[in-house]
């Protein structure tokens, strides 16, 4: 068994959450780090070196357990949870319930959507906490602009509905409210509302998002450029949210049922992710433990606006700060095999000239033609020995491995081929999603370039004046003339 000493030795170098324990088992100190194993080995100076406090608290100290999360802000809002629920003697920050704002689905007959920053239980439903209040904002404004939620104090039943009772406010004729108060919608699609919102607020958004994308391609598709922009900001909002809110592996963290992981649950999942990465090292082959994979693929259509996708795992989880898009500089076409070879080393000539860690894995998505071209360039890059290197082919999801001329078939229900596919299924997300956006963005460009005489020098103009393309449609003869001139005018607006 390691001691206390060895512990703090062996501590990776990333963002988490540290625990100190007494001799009695009880979390005494919670803190977080941006460098765990930096951050904790400060506390094991020389006695001189601190402060009484400090030397108070490292007196006591007999055990010490870690998470490690992806982010700063990650390991702000989980050491923010632990101290309210564990209450350790030694912290003296953050006890209260007001430190950070929350977002609360009231109790209420017709629930309201509201900022607070102070937890009570009586019977609302509480997301958070949210290490910004910006982002907490913008969470509202974006639940504001696509949901008709009431936003006043009025004690609503059916009686004083059906009475008239309230007359509806200023923001049932901004379009803002449903007008709830005066019967104007239904208590089911008041309430289906509701629901999206839950949903959204828990992390639960895939099929929201979904939708929300068919009507951005959609408005896309009839020109109404301004309003698929909208979409899409609404998209990327989700989307942040989705990514920033603190995960659990099993659903995103809500007050009222807890789901952070508990402190005699976070051993437990280090070890899973310990049990995992030794089954997965095992049945590839490989001779170390695969604590960083890496994952790349390519996304184009029909060969247009090619991109590509890295994303990286650490210690079995998601690392989405280290994830990467590429542009494809040097490949004319769908070329998905030079593609390959062009992001691989461009990769890993960054991180050698930047001096960063190797991964353990690389995945490549695809078959043996993928393969062969990154070790191509691995092998070019004199790193192919320095990193396990192998192929997964999605139609039957068969693990190629080079120099092995018979796939590798891994059991349909082991934890190494989920692994797998979990990193291949997150690269083509990754990439599928910048490539869609960059689409969009060439549609703008495509439906002015159409038009004779419109070079690039004039789309800058009329885009950086008007905006939108939906706003040169609406814009007079005079106003784009006055831009572009009047006879390059003429045929925008007979085009338009």
């Amino acid at each position: 068994m390691m001691t206390l000493r060895e512990k703090v030795e062996n501590l990776p170098h990333s963002p988490g959450v540290y625990r100190y324990l007494d001799g009695g088992g009880t979390i005494i100190y919670v803190g977080k780090a941006k460098d765990l194993r930096r951050r904790v080995a400060q506390y094991f100076r020389p006695p001189e070196q601190l402060d009484r406090k400090t030397q108070a608290l490292v007196e006591h100290i007999a055990d010490l357990q870690y998470t490690v999360v992806e982010t700063e802000e990650d390991a702000l809002l989980l050491e923010n949870n632990l101290i309210k629920q564990l209450q350790p003697h030694y912290n003296i920050l953050l006890k209260d319930d007001k430190t950070y704002p929350w977002i609360a689905v009231t109790g209420d007959r017709f629930p309201r959507v509201v900022m607070t920053r102070r937890y009570v239980r009586d019977g609302s439903r509480y997301y958070g906490p949210y290490a910004s209040v910006q982002r907490a904002h913008a969470l509202l404004n974006l639940i504001s602009s696509v949901y008709k939620i009431r936003v006043c104090l009025h004690p609503l039943t059916d009686e004083s509905i059906a009475a008239g009772k309230f007359r509806p406010c200023l923001n049932y004729h901004l379009g803002r409210c449903g007008g709830i108060c005066a019967g104007e919608v239904s208590e089911a699609d008041y309430m289906a509302q509701i629901e999206e919102i839950d949903k959204i607020l828990s992390g639960r958004v895939r099929s929201i998002i979904s939708s929300f994308r068919a009507r951005m391609m959609s408005a896309s598709a009839d020109l109404r450029f301004e309003e698929a922009a909208d979409w899409k900001a609404k998209i990327e909002l989700l989307e942040a949210h989705h990514r920033q809110v603190v995960e659990s592996g099993h659903g995103i963290v809500d007050m009222e049922t807890f789901r952070l992981l508990q402190p005699r649950e976070l051993p437990r999942r280090e070890e899973k992710a310990a049990r995992v990465m030794a089954q997965l090292r095992d049945d590839l082959g490989m001779s170390e433990l695969p604590r960083h994979i890496e994952c790349f693929d390519n996304s184009n259509i029909q060969g247009s606006d090619p991109v590509a996708a890295c994303v990286v795992f650490k210690d079995a989880l998601p690392s989405k700060k280290d994830y990467r898009h590429f542009l494809i500089k040097t490949v004319v076409g769908a070329n998905d095999y030079a593609s390959m070879k062009e992001v691989v080393n461009r990769r890993y000539s960054r991180l050698l000239a930047e001096g960063e860690p190797l991964p353990q894995l690389v995945v490549i998505d695809g078959g043996k033609g993928q393969l062969r071209f990154a070790l191509e360039a691995l092998q070019e890059l004199g790193i192919r020995e320095k990193m396990f290197v192998v192929g997964l082919a999605e139609r039957l999801e068969e693990v190629i491995v080079p120099g092995d001329p018979t796939p590798l078939w891994l059991d349909k229900n082991s934890s190494s081929l989920r692994v797998l596919m979990h990193i291949r299924d997150e690269a083509h997300r990754f990439g599928i999603t910048h490539h869609r956006s960059r689409r969009s963005a060439s549609a703008v460009s495509s439906a002015l370039r159409a038009i004779p005489g419109v070079g690039e020098v004039s789309e800058t103009k009329l885009l950086r004046h008007f905006k939108s393309v939906k706003r040169i449609r609406e814009a007079s003869l005079e106003e784009v003339a006055a831009v572009v001139g009047p006879v390059l005018a003429g045929k925008i607006k007979t085009s338009l």
